[in-house]
């Protein structure tokens, strides 16, 4: 009874051994991808922009893309998921050149998005515009000087420093 008793010692003791290195082996698995796993950057994020350049509705069509910058950097955390100069793609979706007899112009743009590390698409909301001034003074001037006909309202223009806030639509991996 006392060989078997040791025996018994012996085996929980082997057991208990090998049941301590599995657990400690999980505990270092269960680290290592807490530590690599993704940041999340929550719907809603605001993202502060500017456009790379002018963009004037008389230089681009609707569909086209234009460009723009991140312009202050997105911290999730106090850890930063975007950095300052990160580009994000616009499309216009709306535009008019300005006309004779002082009618302005104006452009929208929106479809923003971003890529990310993982090259996914990460689609922001918002929408940015701008209509130009119009002359309709024009309309009235030409009545009495015939030249004023031909004034033309400004165009819509983002101008290259302006900042914009766009937000995230849905929580996405950085």
């Amino acid at each position: 009874m006392c060989l078997w008793s040791t025996a018994y010692r012996h085996i929980n003791l082997i057991v208990g051994q090998i049941m301590k290195k599995i657990l400690s082996i999980l505990l270092l698995i269960l680290l290592l991808q807490v530590q690599t796993s993704a940041l999340v950057l929550p719907s809603g994020t605001a993202i502060v922009v500017q456009p790379q350049y002018e963009i004037d509705a008389d230089d681009v069509k609707i569909g086209s893309q234009v460009k723009f910058t991140v312009a202050q950097p997105v911290k999730v955390d106090n850890t930063v998921a975007i950095k300052v100069g990160t580009e994000i793609i616009a499309k216009v979706v709306k535009k008019k050149n300005n006309g004779i007899l002082g009618i302005s112009g104006y452009i929208q743009l929106g479809e923003f998005s971003i890529i990310n590390s993982n090259n996914e698409i990460i689609m922001l909301s918002g929408s940015i515009s701008d209509y130009g001034d119009n002359r309709y003074w024009a309309n009235v001037g030409w009545i009495f000087v015939f030249p004023l006909l031909f004034i033309k309202g400004n165009d819509g223009k983002i101008p290259k420093h302006s900042t914009h806030i766009l937000y995230t639509i849905e929580d996405s991996n950085i």
